[in-house]
């Protein structure tokens, strides 16, 4: 029997959510117990179901064991040398939300220092340590859609080497599996030809149909984005009235900057899987467990 999450969204209503979460998340040995209200929240305004919600929280957690250069305190301490390598690229989100109220999250390169400090894996940490921040900032949008603009505007086929495979997947599979986060789009503009050859050859294969089919990819510019949002949405250096990428780059820098103790602290937060139950990683029923069916 799946356990509905509520379909009302009154403040009442989501809290009982929560609590059914935490009761759940009390119960497992081998999760952390003192997860913070707003993010266990946001799972539950980000899942349709809380058997998805227990499942995306049991991922979020074990695939911090997994993927420890993306998850240990060097990674994603937010200091000197985090902001030097970040240079490289700029990550940020659009200030305002698309009539449909999806949150648009926007990457460049910094072409003119692209190859002297670029690191795959940083960005990837970079760009789920903002997933979390927005988590933590507007739990409620989280399950209201996420759309990604990739802009590969100026990328050489040397530069596209440069890319870490390794990297690629380990982002696919925490945004897929284990953030409440619901991707609606991912946009790749100004993509020399030879972006849809990785695209087809690397991701397709480790995506959800659902997913891949939601990726285009075009040598189109900006003009391409008015088929989903306002194009006076974007950045002022892409025709929108929104500030410079540089300056949104910088906003959302300081504010990584200003949560460096909460992710230093969140970052002891992983599963212990010597402690997990022999059956809990195949079902999220009401108790935590997993009923097996005998079949004759």
């Amino acid at each position: 029997m799946v356990e509905e999450i509520s379909n009302k969204r009154s403040k009442e209503a989501v809290e009982e959510d929560v609590q059914r979460l935490r009761d759940w998340l009390d119960k497992q040995p081998h999760l952390p117990h003192d997860v913070e209200h707003v993010l266990l929240l946001a799972f539950v305004y980000g899942t349709k179901t809380l058997e998805a919600a227990k499942r995306k929280l049991d991922k979020y957690y074990s695939n911090r064991n997994r993927m420890v250069k993306i998850y240990d305190q060097v990674a994603r301490d937010v200091n000197a040398r985090f902001r030097e390598t970040s240079r490289a690229a700029n990550q940020f989100f659009l200030s305002n939300n698309t009539p449909k109220g999806y949150k648009v999250f926007f990457v460049s390169m910094n072409d003119d220092c692209f190859t002297k400090v670029f690191d795959h894996m940083h960005e990837v940490t970079r760009m789920l340590m903002l997933l979390e921040l927005r988590m933590k900032r507007w739990p409620d949008l989280c399950g209201a859609g996420t759309y990604i603009v990739y802009d590969s505007a100026g990328m050489s086929s040397t530069e596209f080497s440069m890319l870490s495979p390794t990297a690629i997947l380990a982002c696919l599979n925490a945004f897929q599996e284990g953030y409440p986060v619901k991707l609606n789009g991912c946009f790749c503009i100004n993509a020399p030809s030879y972006v849809e050859i990785l695209i087809n050859n690397l991701i397709k294969p480790a995506v959800k149909a659902k997913i891949f089919d939601r990726i285009k990819v075009v040598n189109e510019g900006a003009s391409f984005l008015k088929n989903y949002m306002p194009l006076e949405m974007l950045p002022s250096d892409y025709g929108g009235n929104d500030k410079s990428s540089t300056e949104l780059n910088d906003y959302w820098m300081d504010q990584l900057e200003e949560n460096r103790e909460w992710f230093l602290q969140t970052t002891k937060h992983v599963s212990d899987e010597k402690k997990r139950p022999p059956d809990s990683q195949n079902s999220y029923g009401i108790d935590g467990t997993f009923r097996k069916l005998a079949v004759d």
